[in-house]
């Protein structure tokens, strides 16, 4: 209306310059919204990628960790219906590696998508944590995929082992996750999995990482 009595020449009434003064609030704030999230979204980036190219320790909020990396992910899923939740509450802080952390999380997400969710149109993801008492926290990832038979169940941590070979799938996703798990944040890692029934990774890893760590990706390479 505004617009029209602009390019009309016609008196302007105060209820459609009201509107447009509205609209233009509106959009203001919408713009102001989004560059935030925009911010936000490439702090996370920037966090992760500097995390995920070093073996820096520190101390960190394994939720933040967690929200920071599976941001990154975002635009893996958004053109999917697959959901993504996480159960860990804020607080549980960590002395160990966030970027091989980070490294985990992006294999399994790539795994279920790749693997996991062949054939299936709206699948769901899930990240589970809790302290166990012991100076432990136990990390749990799920997803509610087509499963893994059991005789490949027992293979999918070896180096090079793929059903998608040739098809987007190296064969050392899980075997740098193993690593990554043992070897540099110093837990342990076992698979929970059949067909039709989605696969489940349960983790076990000290809140105060081993003082010594290797990248993790040596034995997957040879």
């Amino acid at each position: 209306e505004f617009g029209r009595q602009v390019e009309t020449g016609d008196a302007l009434r105060r209820t459609a310059l009201l509107d447009f003064i509205a609209h233009c609030r509106d959009a203001a704030a919408l713009v102001e919204k989004n560059s935030h999230r925009a911010a936000d979204l490439i702090g996370n980036f920037k966090q992760v990628a500097v995390d995920q190219t070093s073996m820096r320790r520190r101390s960190f909020d394994l939720r933040q960790a967690l929200d920071e990396v599976l941001s990154t992910l975002q635009p893996k899923l958004k053109h999917t219906q697959h959901r993504l939740e996480v159960a860990v509450e804020r607080g549980i802080v960590l002395d160990s590696f966030p970027g091989p952390l980070e490294q985990i999380v992006t294999n399994l997400v790539t795994n279920s998508l790749l693997h996991g969710f062949e054939g299936i149109e709206a699948g769901l993801i899930r990240i589970e944590g809790a302290p166990t008492g012991d100076e432990r926290v136990a990390l749990s990832y799920a997803d509610d995929g087509v499963g893994i038979p059991e005789t490949l169940g027992k293979r999918v941590f070896d180096p090079y082992f793929t059903t998608k070979l040739g098809g987007g799938g190296s064969g050392l996703g899980l075997c740098i996750v193993f690593n990554l798990v043992t070897a540099v944040l110093g837990g342990t890692i076992t698979l929970s999995s059949s067909p039709g029934q989605g696969a489940r990774f349960d983790m076990l890893l000290p809140r105060v990482a081993p003082q010594t760590a290797t990248t993790g990706e040596e034995s997957c390479a040879t």
